[in-house]
Parts: C-alpha cells; sequence; structure tokens
C-alpha cells in the first residue's frame, strides 16, 4: 500500500462522509430490521448473513444503535491508502454503541457505551478500471455478480449499471466499544455527593461516639431502653455538620473522580494495547510476503485475517465453510461467541516452504459469549492457523461469493460449494484465498 493521505476531519458535504452516514444508517438497520445494506461487499454481507443465522439457531435476537457521542460533534475522520486496483479509504468516528440481546423476547444483555464505528471503503482508482470478474452484489436486487455481469445487466434483475454506481462499496466493519466514558464531567456530581454523603455519616457516628464515650450514664441508659434522645446542641452541630460534608465532599470528590478515571484510563489503554509484543514479527512477515507478491500489504492481510476470524466465529458450523481446513473440531469455547470487539492482532510465527505459506496468529478481543442462556463479556486471545499457494499475485478484489472456475470458466458461490457446479472440479482454493487450518482460544 502507498500515498497514504490522512483526513482528520473531512468537511460536512464531503462524499466520503455523506457514504459513511449512509452505511452507518443501513447497518443499524440490519441488526433492527434485517434490510441489507446496500454500500456493503459481497463478503461483508456474508459475514453478517452467518452472524444472524447463528443468533437464530440459538434461539437470541441482536440489536444494535449507533448515537452521538457528548465529545463527538459529527466529525468524521479518514485514512486513505492506495494498491494497484483501489483507492481503500478507513472512515471512522466516536459513537454511543447500544447492544441489546433478547431471548425469546426476554432482555437478556443490555449495554450502552462510548465506542466507534470504523469501515474500510473501496474504490477504484482514477484511471485505472479494476478487473470485469471483480465480484460484486446487484445494487438492485442483491444477487451476487461481478463487474462486468452489472455493467451488461444483472443475470437475476436485468438491470445495468455505471461503474460510479457500483462503487464505493464496504469491505470491512470494525464496531470498538471501549466501556465508560472518561474524564465525564456529570459524573463529578457524582463523586461529590458519595463523599458529601460518607463524611456526613462519618462525622455524625463519630460525634454519637465521643458523646457517649464522655457521658457514659448517657450510654447505660441507652443500652438499657434503646432511645437516643438529641439534645438541641447536638442538633446545632448536625447543622454545620451539613455544610462542612459538602465542602469536604467537594475536596475529595473531585480528585477521586480524577484518579478513578486516571485507573479506567490506564486499564482501556492496556487493553487496547494487547499483543503489542508481536509487531515486530508482523512486519517481518509482511515484509518478506511483499518481496514474494509486490500486492501483499500488512494492511491488505489485517483485514483479509480479521474477516476470516468472523467467518469462523460466526458460523453456526465453521467446518461446513470452504475456507475452513480445519482438522481437529472446533473448541466449544469458541463456538460461544456471538460478537467480538477487535482490539489488535499479529504473527507469532510464520513459514515459506515450497511454495506455501503457513502462518500462526494471535487475535486479541473482547468478546460476548452466550453460555447457558446468559451473555458473558470475556477479554480473549484468540489464535488461528491459515494457509494459502503463493504462485500468482495476490486478488485484491477477490470473493470466495463469486469465483470463476479455472477449468471451465463458469463464475460460482465458493463459501459453501466445494466443487464447480458446471464441470464438476475442485475449486484451487488455497491458490487463491487463505484457508484456516487451525483456531483455538
Amino acid at each position: 500500500m502507498h500515498n497514504f493521505e490522512v483526513s482528520p476531519n473531512l468537511p460536512k458535504n464531503h462524499d466520503l462522509k455523506k457514504k459513511y452516514n449512509r452505511f452507518e444508517k443501513q447497518l443499524s438497520e440490519w441488526y433492527n430490521s434485517g434490510k441489507v445494506p446496500e454500500l456493503a461487499s459481497q463478503d461483508t454481507r456474508f459475514m453478517l448473513e452467518l452472524q444472524k443465522q447463528k443468533l437464530k439457531k440459538l434461539g437470541i435476537d441482536m440489536q444494535i444503535k449507533f448515537g452521538k457521542t457528548e465529545q463527538n460533534e459529527g466529525n468524521v475522520g479518514a485514512l486513505s491508502f492506495e494498491d494497484s486496483v483501489f483507492v481503500n479509504t478507513i472512515l471512522g468516528t466516536s459513537k454511543k454503541v447500544t447492544t441489546t440481546i433478547r431471548n425469546s423476547g426476554n432482555e437478556i444483555y443490555c449495554s450502552s457505551e462510548e465506542g466507534n464505528l470504523s469501515v474500510v471503503l473501496q474504490n477504484p482508482k482514477t484511471g485505472c478500471v479494476p478487473p470485469a470478474d471483480t465480484p460484486l452484489c446487484c445494487p438492485n436486487c442483491g444477487a451476487p455478480s461481478t463487474l462486468g455481469g452489472l455493467e451488461d445487466g444483472c443475470e437475476f434483475c436485468d438491470t445495468k449499471f455505471l461503474m460510479d454506481e457500483l462503487y464505493p462499496k464496504v469491505m470491512h466493519i470494525f464496531i470498538e466499544k471501549y466501556g465508560k466514558l472518561l474524564y465525564n464531567k456529570k459524573q463529578i456530581k457524582k463523586y461529590i455527593l458519595f463523599c458529601s454523603i460518607g463524611f456526613f455519616v462519618l462525622y455524625i457516628g463519630l460525634h454519637i461516639l465521643k458523646s457517649f464515650i464522655i457521658n457514659t450514664e448517657a450510654f447505660r441508659q441507652f443500652m438499657e431502653t434503646k432511645d437516643f434522645t438529641v439534645d438541641k446542641d447536638s442538633i446545632v452541630t448536625y447543622l454545620y455538620a451539613v455544610p462542612a460534608s459538602a465542602f469536604m465532599g467537594v475536596f475529595f470528590g473531585i480528585p477521586a473522580w480524577f484518579i478513578a478515571n486516571i485507573i479506567e484510563s490506564v486499564r482501556q489503554l492496556a487493553n487496547v494495547g494487547r499483543g503489542g509484543s508481536t509487531m515486530p514479527k508482523t512486519l517481518i512477515f509482511c515484509n518478506k510476503m511483499h518481496t514474494l507478491d509486490p500486492t501483499f500489504s500488512i494492511e491488505y492481510f489485517r483485514d483479509k485475517s480479521t474477516s476470516l476470524l468472523k467467518f469462523m466465529l460466526y458460523s453456526s458450523d465453521p467446518q461446513e465453510l470452504n475456507i475452513c481446513q480445519c482438522k481437529k473440531p472446533i473448541p466449544k469455547k469458541i463456538r460461544e461467541i456471538i460478537d467480538i470487539t477487535y482490539r489488535n492482532s499479529g504473527v507469532t510465527k510464520y513459514s515459506i516452504k515450497n511454495g506455501v505459506c503457513n502462518v500462526s496468529l494471535t487475535f486479541y478481543t473482547d468478546s460476548l459469549h452466550y453460555r447457558n442462556g446468559r451473555i458473558i463479556r470475556s477479554s480473549d486471545k484468540i489464535r488461528m492457523s491459515m494457509r494459502k499457494i503463493i504462485k500468482k499475485p495476490t486478488d485484491l478484489g477477490f470473493s470466495f461469493k463469486a469465483v470463476n472456475c479455472p477449468s471451465c470458466g463458469g463464475s460460482f458461490d465458493a463459501a459453501n460449494v466445494r466443487n464447480c457446479p458446471y464441470c464438476g472440479n475442485d475449486y484451487p482454493f488455497e491458490e487463491n484465498e487463505w484457508v484456516v487450518t487451525d483456531i483455538s482460544i
């Protein structure tokens, strides 16, 4: 990847910002009404559909809504980078992410927290036309097709499209959830009130204890009758204790709020920074792959491997997927996961021998597990091994939802079909796409 361009805040009427806001609405509609996001690529749609099918099989429903945060004024940042065919733009901004999960109509989980919605939007480079066999969904009927097929007319609805009607498309989605909002000034009042009440109760308790120590006869009568009489001097003392406690609440409450937020920010930073030790080996691996395949990049590999992980996690039966070549059964704990927040990932080991690349990665995620009718949040370390035959340059527009058979040229959906439906030959999956050979947690 090259020609990086950073835009911390896109102008209000910028086309990319409009596309981002449009997709945010489409994604929310998908989780709440099932309407398929028009801007989503074929593989992105497949990932969302896998997740929905798994939730349905488990008998649960998950809704996600995105709202503005107090600190976000609608700003959308962008980072663009190019490959040989496309301009890829990462768009994102802070969001209030509300997740609600129900089982048979009964709410079993609800979380509303600060987060971020980021998407990778793909557009053809200026003056560059993607190959005609680049997989795309028909914007009209949603059927899987190719760029050339949609320009000639969708075989299902016969609608023809121009290039700018087919792009951009959302290749990847990252929904992050940070947890508690840091340095929320509204929380200061709670800390001041809590400290004020604490000091008031402590002061009154110490005053009563002091009066009993000084006046042992009053203490003896109280123990016998359980009747405590408040004299006028004590009432005046209690009244003076109110403003004194308020002052102490301010004096100690604000520092307590600040210290609590420092501790939480350190915790969140440590959570986001998990896996930083894998970065050197990841860079070495990606540099090695780039020497063998100039189209390969660390950005491509990160997004591709994360997509494969989501396919594995969100499928109700991962071993039915063609990308899954795992010999061992999928661990039960992996099958429990219904949603993840991606934090970091990195290469732990790799080997390139006789044109075959084997690589093992570790993903650091915050996951939602569905176990025994309950939703359990967990910080997970998921290990996944992948393999690919390195014979030709990476197909940057590859989608296993619309592949071309090398034997007969027929186009078909290879997500769950291993053999070409036209000639019956096996599709050489590992020559075109990474496959998963192992996964554990």
